[in-house]
C-alpha cells in the first residue's frame, strides 16, 4: 500500500484577522510566508506542495516571480474568487475588500468567463496551463467541473467532506456531507459522484468526524449561532484547527480505513497563516512559530510512517496510470 501527502494552499495576498485584504494591497504572505518560512520546510521533509493561487496575487509580478523561481518540487495551480475578476467584476480597488462570493451560484456562462480569465491570466504569468483548483470558499458546482474540463484542467480539490456550508453570504447551502473521502473522478454534470472515465479527478480535502461535544453545542445554539445542535463535529488535516495528535489521527484513520489500496491525505490551509495578524488563528510570531512547528511534527509523523509527498497532478497521474 503507498500512502501519500498532499499539501494544498490557498494563496491569497496579505489579510487581516477579519480576512478582508490589507489596506493598502501587500504580499508578504508570498515573499515571506512562502519563500522564507513555507517552502524550505517543504524541501526539508521531501514535501511537494500545490499553491493555488488567487487572482488577485496573480495580477502581482513580483508575486509571481518569488512563485516561479522557489527550489525543489512544487505545482502551481488556481485559485478563484469570483467578485474580483471579470466578467462582472465587483471591485477595481481590491484593498479592504473581503471574498464572500461564490463560484457556483453565478450563471454558467458567467461562471466560465470568470474561470477562464484566470486560467488566461494564469498562462501570461508562467508561460504553461494550470492543472489544479480551488473554488474560493470550497463553492463548487456541477458548471464550475464542467468549465475546468472545457479550460484543460485535470484536477479540483474544493470538496470539503462531512461539511455543510450555510451562512448568509450563500443562495442555497453547498452540501458536502455526503461527498468522498478519498480521490475519485467526477461524473460528467455532477460534483459528488463518480465516474472511471471523468475528466476531472476531485481530491477533497482530508476532514474526519469526531463526536461532538454537545455541551458545546447546545451554547453555540443558545448564543443565536445559525447551525443546530450537531451529534458530531469535522476534524479537518488543517493547522490550528486540529492539533498535532488529531492530525495524527486523521491519518492513522484513513490508513485504516482505506488499507485495501493506496491512501491520499489532503491537507489545506492559506500561506497567510503563518504570519501574525494575518489571520484569526495567528496574531503574534509566537503563534506562528507554533504552527510551523505543528506542521513540521506532522511531517516528521510522515516521513516515519512511509507517507510520500505528491502534488495534485502527481495524484492525478498516479491514478490515471
Amino acid at each position: 500500500m503507498k500512502k501519500f501527502l498532499s499539501i494544498t494552499i490557498d494563496v491569497e495576498p496579505d489579510c487581516t484577522t477579519s480576512w478582508r485584504y490589507s489596506d493598502p494591497l501587500t504580499f508578504h504572505g508570498v515573499s515571506k510566508g512562502i519563500k522564507e518560512r513555507l517552502h524550505p520546510l517543504f524541501v526539508r521533509y521531501n514535501m511537494y506542495p500545490t499553491y493555488l493561487i488567487n487572482n488577485v496575487v496573480l495580477e502581482d509580478e513580483d508575486s509571481c516571480k518569488v512563485l516561479q523561481s522557489l527550489p525543489g518540487k512544487y505545482e502551481l495551480g488556481t485559485h478563484l474568487h469570483p467578485e474580483f475578476i471579470e466578467p462582472q467584476k465587483a471591485f477595481s480597488d481590491y484593498a479592504g475588500k473581503k471574498g464572500e462570493a461564490n463560484c457556483c451560484f453565478y450563471p454558467p456562462e458567467i461562471e466560465f468567463g470568470k474561470l477562464k480569465n484566470i486560467t488566461d491570466l494564469f498562462k501570461e504569468r508562467f508561460g504553461y496551463e494550470p492543472f489544479s483548483f480551488r473554488a474560493g470558499r470550497f463553492s463548487a458546482g456541477p458548471n464550475t467541473i464542467e468549465s475546468l474540463a472545457t479550460l484543460g484542467y485535470k484536477v479540483d480539490t474544493s470538496v470539503t467532506p462531512h461539511v455543510l456550508w450555510d451562512d448568509k453570504t450563500r443562495e442555497q447551502p453547498v452540501d458536502y456531507r455526503s461527498a468522498y473521502e478519498q480521490p475519485y473522478f467526477m461524473k460528467e454534470g455532477t460534483v459528488l459522484e463518480k465516474d472511471k472515465a471523468g475528466k476531472i479527478l476531485q481530491v477533497p480535502v482530508s476532514i474526519a468526524q469526531r463526536k461532538a461535544n454537545l455541551l458545546s453545542e447546545l451554547k453555540r445554539t443558545r448564543f443565536g449561532i445559525r447551525q443546530p445542535v450537531r451529534k458530531y463535529r469535522p476534524l479537518w488535516l488543517r493547522p490550528v484547527y486540529s492539533r498535532t495528535s488529531e492530525l495524527i489521527s486523521i491519518a492513522e484513520e484513513y490508513i485504516g480505513k482505506y488499507n485495501s489500496s493506496s491512501v491520499f491525505l489532503n491537507m489545506m490551509f492559506h500561506n497567510v497563516e503563518v504570519l501574525p495578524m494575518m489571520s484569526p488563528y495567528t496574531r503574534t510570531e509566537s503563534d506562528c512559530e507554533a504552527y510551523l512547528k505543528q506542521l513540521e511534527d506532522f511531517f516528521k509523523y510522515c516521513s516515519s510512517n512511509d507517507i510520500q509527498g505528491a502534488t495534485l497532478s502527481d495524484v492525478n497521474q498516479y491514478l490515471k496510470s
